[in-house]
Parts: C-alpha cells; structure tokens; sequence
C-alpha cells in the first residue's frame, strides 16, 4: 500500500505562513478526506488549522507544548467531517526528519486518535524546515508507522514532494537532449510520475507517444473501444491489420516498439463505468483525451473531488461539401479554482443526458431520437492528422508548463484556444461561475463518497 497526500497550492502557502511566522516551533492540524484504492490511500488536504499561541503551553526553537485541548478539537472536527488527521509542525533548526521525540509523542497521539476518529483511512505526521516539506509519515491502527511516498501541491504549478527513503536513479542518455532544456530533476519528476489517458484515439494515441518519449514512469489508459481500420489516417501507432484490435492494446504495443520501460496500466472500459474512472484515483495528472460529453462531466467532477489536475482537450472542424469554415482546438486545464466545462459551456446536460441513455440503454435512445426527444448524437465529426496532432501537442506542453513554469510566472491561463485556420491562439483564465459545483468549496477534495462523485453509474 503506497500512501499520499495532497495539497491546494493556496493551502500549502497558508500553511508555510503559519509555520514559519516566528523562530520557534510551530504546528497545525490538516483535516484531510479520503480517497481509498487497492494500492494506494490519499490524503487529501481539506482545511487547514493552524495551532495559535492560546493552545501553545511552551516553545522554543527545538520544542513545543501544545495543550490537550487543541488535540482533542481537532480530531473531534476530523470525525465530524467525516475526515482524517494530519499534524504538521515546523523545525526551524533544519533538522529534517521526525526527531526519537516526535515519534515518541506522536504514538500516544495517533493512538487517541484512531480511538476518536471512526473514519477509514489512516493518520499521519508532516515535518517543515525552512527548506519546505522534510519528513512525512502515516501512523498505522496498530501502532506503527509507514512513509508517505509523496505528496502533490496543485497550484498554478503542479508541485511534487518525495521521500528522501525513494531511490534516486541515474538519468539514462537518451533522454540528454531533454535535460539539456529542463533538467536532470524534472526527469527523474517525469519517471516517477503516474499519469492516466482517458481514451487513446486521435488525440489520446498522440498524447500517449509524446508522454512515452518524455518518459513518464506510469501510464493509466482508459478506452472500451477497439480500432476502425478507417480511423488509421490519425490514430498513432495503428495499421491496416489492426481492425477490431482493441484500442487499448495497440497503446500497449506502442510502449512496447518504443521501449524506453514504460510501465502501462490498460482499463478495458470508458470511463462512464464507475470502476474504470476509480483506477485514476491513483494517477498525478489526467489527460482528457476523450470526445463525448458524458466523458467530459465526469473528469470535470473528478478534478475538483480529487485534486487530480485534469487537462481536456478536443478539435472541431467545420465543414460542409469539401469546404473548411473553421478550425478550433481547445486545451482546458480543470482544477479547483478555475472554471469548469459546464462553467465555460464547453458541455451541456442536454447532451450528457443523451449520451448516458444511449450508453446504459440504447433501444430506448434510438427510441427517443426517433421521436426528437435526444439531440442526435451519431454522425461522425470530420478528423486530420495534423489538428488533432497539434491539440495534443499543446496539451503535453501545458502540462510541461505546470510542472515547470517554462512560459514565464505571468502565465496563469487555464484554456487554450487554437483557431488553427486563423494561425492564431488565444488564452484565458476564467473564475467559477458562483453557481456551479465546482464553486463550492464543499466539494473540493471531496475525495471518496457514496455513490462515488455523487453521481448514478451505469450497470457494470
């Protein structure tokens, strides 16, 4: 079991404020909910609180005293919130790891608290220096404690802590040229990486190759489809021979001929089955390579429930008899803070709708469609090579950005749009309109419900 937490890049900030306002040691307690896989437990940061100088009995700069009573509030708000505990405190000497007395005090600590608090998961212990995150571990039900193998801080850049513990490999040489722009550290961030791809046609098949030869550790594929030899022109990695092959296992024979050791993790399904879109619980970062709106709300859900930076992209191509009107790529980075898709209006609940009957019924969507009660949802839209190429290109780029700030710190947007007819692209940063979900704060790191993302699943 790999354990995790994650930060709101704004929480983060608050909480290093707080930690280093004085020269003496400083805490505070992170409310934190859940997300529970087969491999991994996340943490997911909800609430920060800080411990004030009214619950501080002594301090120093190698010690504090904390009265019981802030102990006894914060795993009391832990278990009304239906939430986990965190305990962070600051070693503004530098020493960077839990001292023998952290660990001796923080055993008697954990123990009450899997007394008080009766939600499932697990609770940990954080240590800052002035450097930033130092140490991290969970404490476990029966007393022991286990590392936190990483922790995310989602952000205007997507930030990454490991456990010193993690072993630190050599950067092989053909990825020199890449080093050369970015760094050795950003490579080995790459290889560590656990990214998911929800569908890998024209776009996905793109993204997938680009994130291979970046060399990213992980890749999660997601798509129930299989291959239409018609579909060759655009798909990466496909050939004549391949019709009927599934989607998912040319992606798997294309890590293969590349093979620079991505370790690739294949779903069989579309992510509207409640557990094909569980397994990207574990991943860092999503790709949204996916064209249908139903799709779409749900990583759109799925970003703000699990702090997982989702970037969706798409093309459309008018036409009509042979003649192009208009080209237009889009890349949407979907993140807690930032408009949605349904803030945008880039997806409707007309359509959703429509796809979710035509997927969990669909003689009576035909039915329906015949009577002009659903949008007509199955006439294919025109696709080139070279459009859905340059989506996916942007997308990885954004996704570099995050990770690396390459564009410059003024360079903040969350949408892209590429009018490619026009040679031109445009960018924007849209707030959340105060009426969508995705506003509610409530819903940020929301983490694991019941029925899962609040939402009713298709029959498995």
């Amino acid at each position: 079991m790999r354990y995790s937490a994650t930060f709101l890049g704004s929480q983060f900030d608050a909480l290093q404020a707080h930690l280093a306002s004085s020269k003496d040691e400083e805490a505070a307690f992170l409310i934190c909910r859940v997300a529970q896989s087969d491999d991994e437990t996340r943490l997911l940061v909800h609430t920060v609180v800080p411990v004030t100088a009214k619950d501080i009995i002594e301090q120093s700069p190698i010690h504090m005293k904390i009265a019981p009573r802030a102990y006894t509030r914060a795993m009391k708000q832990a278990n009304d919130e239906k939430s986990c505990l965190l305990f962070v405190h600051s070693h503004p000497n530098g020493y960077p790891r839990h001292s023998p007395q952290d660990d001796a005090e923080e055993a008697k600590l954990f123990k009450t608290a899997y007394t008080r608090i009766r939600t499932p998961g697990v609770h940990g212990s954080l240590v800052l220096t002035p450097d930033g995150l130092s140490s991290a571990h969970v404490w476990l039900a029966d007393g022991t404690a286990a590392e936190i193998e990483r922790i995310r801080i989602v952000g205007r850049r997507i930030r990454f802590w490991f456990n010193r513990s993690a072993a630190v490999h050599d950067v092989p040489a053909f990825f020199d040229r890449q080093v050369r722009a970015f760094g050795p550290d950003i490579q080995r961030l790459l290889s560590r990486l656990r990214i998911g791809i929800v569908g890998v046609g024209g776009t996905g098949s793109c993204v997938l190759e680009q994130l291979i030869r970046l060399g990213v550790g992980t890749l999660i594929i997601s798509d129930g489809e299989c291959f239409e030899a018609s579909n060759v022109n655009r798909v990466y990695g496909s050939r004549l021979v391949d019709d009927g092959i599934a989607k998912i296992k040319i992606a798997q024979r294309l890590a293969a001929d590349i093979g620079l050791g991505t370790k690739i993790e294949l779903i069989s399904k579309p992510i509207s089955y409640q557990s094909a879109l569980k397994r990207f619980r574990e991943c860092d970062i999503v790709m949204g390579c996916t064209d249908d709106e139903l799709g779409r709300s749900l990583l759109n859900r799925f970003a703000i429930y699990y702090y997982v930076p989702v970037f969706d992209m798409g093309v459309k191509i008018d036409s009509e008899h042979g003649v192009v009107r208009s080209i237009q790529g889009r890349v949407t980075t979907l993140m807690n803070g930032a408009a949605c898709l349904h803030c945008r209006g880039r997806i409707s609940a007309e359509r959703i709708t429509a796809q979710a009957k035509w997927e969990a019924d669909p003689a009576g969507a035909q039915a329906l469609e015949d009577e002009g009660y659903l949008p007509e949802l199955s006439v294919p839209a025109p696709a080139v090579v070279t459009f859905t190429t340059a989506i996916a290109a942007s997308a990885v780029t954004e996704l570099l950005h995050r990770l690396t700030g390459f564009m410059g710190p003024d360079r903040e947007s969350t949408e892209v749009l590429h009018l490619i007819d026009q040679t031109s692209v445009r960018t924007n940063k849209l707030a959340s309109q105060p009426e969508c979900f995705c506003a509610d704060a409530y819903n940020w790191g929301r983490g694991d419900v019941r029925p899962f993302l609040d939402t009713t699943w298709r029959a498995e």
